[in-house]
């Protein structure tokens, strides 16, 4: 028998359905991702939302960085030694290139340089191999269309215009300027713990790893003067990083120009009579310590370093023996010779050893011992301004033997000698002031009368630099004060108006008594009036000068020193001149000297 349900008003009732366990699992899965969902809209809108828009603002726009011009250098006349011009400039980016080290050969093919060049270039490690690397500048139009058209088939190699340094005047100031080349990896960090304006836009780095900084010279000294600000631009990009629009856009700030106390025309003219020689040519201004004229002999195309010297240049360049990237004026250091004699003369004036009355009989040479120590020349009788004026050893000798090699020690670096002068210029060598107490401990050797006799002349174990030589000069020109020397006059903003004026600075004083001053520059007149350096007269100027003949290697020439000042009651430049193994200071440098004066006094100064 078949039970029918029950009806109640006509409806028929359904019973109650029971929920089980597996619904129930679902709906606490749904209700938990819910939950979470909710959580992560609360973290990213509400907790993090500052954030987080800002993280997207950064993916949605993109800094473009400027690097600023570069600051220019002038003489102190206002002409332009180093400026900037606009090139097109092939770059690599280093890191593709390291990752498929197989591209190296086509890539530099293209660029049309030696595979083993790029290679080097790129797995330097001192270079970040995510910037852009300028291999080539002032690259032709056609050239770069060229690559332009492949850049699908090179997309390691960049073309773009740029800024790059240029100095107008090249070899005769090379060694004063110096060059530029792309910032390594070291210099990046220290310049970038230098002190950056507050106002720099959107926190810009002041260096970054595609700029070009001062590897030597005035580049390098000032590098932090001449390098500006940099700009650019902050613009909106797809997600595929193409351009929408600028949304704001920064000039770069143009580096401060630096003006410098040389004069070109000076430096061109030494530059001039330097040719053929091995040496240098230094002049000061006596009452500033203002660089006149600096120049090194032989010198360099400072050009070619721009953006960086090809190996098949850098070699040969490297290794020349005459070694021409040696700032000689303060890298090399040498036996003075017979310039020493005047400071010599004065040191024996100021202890009473001897007056201007003393004399000698020179017969050629003065025995010690049983060695007899040559003089250039028999000058029979001598007093005090011949010593000067002839050149005589044998004055010196004796004169010497009753100093000693401390108290010379002491005179010599009461001129500034055996240090560094401090001069705004990197690299610059200190020389060697030897005394006994020196020999004892680095020769480890005793001190032998014979050296005393060879320092009294200049010659022995001294070694100054022709700058040291030029202070030591300004010393006795303004009768005891020497300044340090420097090549900055005025660092200026970019349209000229004055930042910063270099005021002159006293770095040595040696007292003397105003008569014995005046007797060592009598002497030192007659040099040139009567004495060694006739070709050292200047029609119209009282000139006081001093030859020198260091002797460097048994058999070979001399080098040659003249150092001279003008004129002599009320000096206005100090110049001095040296040539490696050239003869006789008399018949080489100051010819040269007297040459360079002539021309000083021509231009009006």
């Amino acid at each position: 028998m078949i039970e029918r349900p029950k009806r109640y008003l006509g409806v028929q009732r359904e019973e109650k359905r029971v929920i089980t366990g597996r619904e129930y699992s679902m709906l606490l899965a749904v209700l938990l991702g819910l939950g979470v969902l909710i959580a992560r809209l609360w973290y990213l809108q509400i907790l993090h939302g500052e954030e987080l828009a800002a993280r997207a603002e950064l993916v949605r726009t993109r800094l473009i960085r400027t690097p600023p011009p570069r600051g220019l250098i002038v003489d102190r006349r206002g002409q332009i030694l180093a400026t900037n011009r606009a090139q097109i400039v092939i770059s690599v980016v280093p890191d593709p290139l390291r990752r498929n080290p197989e591209r190296i050969p086509l890539v530099a093919e293209r660029l049309g340089m030696p595979a083993d060049e790029l290679r080097q270039l790129i797995e330097n490690p001192k270079i970040n191999p995510y910037t852009p690397l300028v291999v080539q500048k002032g690259v032709a139009f056609e050239q770069a269309v060229d690559l332009l058209e492949s850049q699908y088939n090179l997309p390691e190699v960049e073309v773009s215009l740029q800024a790059m340094r240029r100095y107008p005047l090249g070899k005769p100031f090379a060694h004063l300027l110096g060059y530029v080349g792309q910032i390594s990896q070291e210099e990046l960090q220290t310049y970038a713990a230098a002190p950056q304006d507050a106002t720099d836009w959107l926190s810009m780095r002041l260096y970054d790893g595609t700029d070009f900084v001062g590897k030597n010279g005035i580049e390098r000294t000032y590098e932090l003067e001449l390098h500006g600000k940099p700009g650019g631009a902050q613009v909106e990009v797809t997600p595929l990083g193409k351009r929408v629009r600028t949304l704001q856009e920064f000039e770069p700030i143009p580096g401060n120009r630096i003006v410098l106390s040389v004069d070109a025309r000076l430096q061109l003219k030494a530059f001039e009579l330097l040719q053929g020689h091995v040496g240098a040519l230094v002049a000061l201004d006596p009452r500033t310590g203002e660089v006149l004229a600096m120049v090194s002999q032989p010198s360099f195309e400072p050009n070619l370093f721009i953006p960086r010297i090809p190996s098949a240049v850098w070699r040969p360049l490297s290794n020349d023996p005459r070694a021409p990237l040696n700032n000689r004026a303060i890298q090399s250091a040498y036996a003075p010779g017979s310039i020493f004699k005047p400071i010599v003369a004065l040191e024996g004036l100021k202890r009473g050893l001897i007056t201007t009355r003393t004399n000698v009989v020179c017969t050629g040479g003065y025995r010690l011992g049983t060695r007899t120590f040559r003089c250039w020349r028999r000058h029979g009788y001598v007093d005090f301004f011949d010593s000067i004026a002839l050149s005589c050893d044998v004055f010196y000798y004796q004169l010497a033997q009753r100093l000693g090699p401390d108290v010379l020690a002491q005179v010599a670096r009461a001129f500034g000698l055996g240090e560094r002068t401090g001069i705004d210029l990197p690299h610059e060598r200190r020389g060697l002031v030897p005394d006994t107490r020196w020999k004892r401990e680095v020769l480890k050797q005793p001190w032998y009368g014979g050296e005393t006799l060879n320092y009294g002349i200049g010659q022995g174990y001294l070694a100054i630099t022709p700058l040291q030589a030029a202070v030591m000069t300004m010393g006795i020109a303004n009768r005891g004060v020497m300044y340090r020397p420097h090549l900055l006059k005025q660092v200026q903003t970019p349209d000229g108006q004055p930042v910063r004026t270099v005021q002159p600075e006293v770095i040595h004083r040696y007292e003397a008594a105003p008569e014995h001053w005046e007797a060592v520059i009598e002497g030192m007149v007659r040099v040139v009036e009567a004495g060694t350096a006739g070709a050292a007269r200047v029609p119209g100027v009282r000139v006081a000068g001093k030859t020198g003949s260091a002797e460097f290697r048994k058999g070979g020439k001399t080098h040659a020193w003249f150092v001279a000042f003008a004129p002599a009651d009320n000096p206005r430049v100090v110049v001095c001149v040296m040539a490696e193994e050239a003869g006789g200071g008399g018949a080489i440098a100051a010819p040269i000297a007297g040459e360079w004066l002539r021309y000083f006094f021509e231009l009006g100064y």
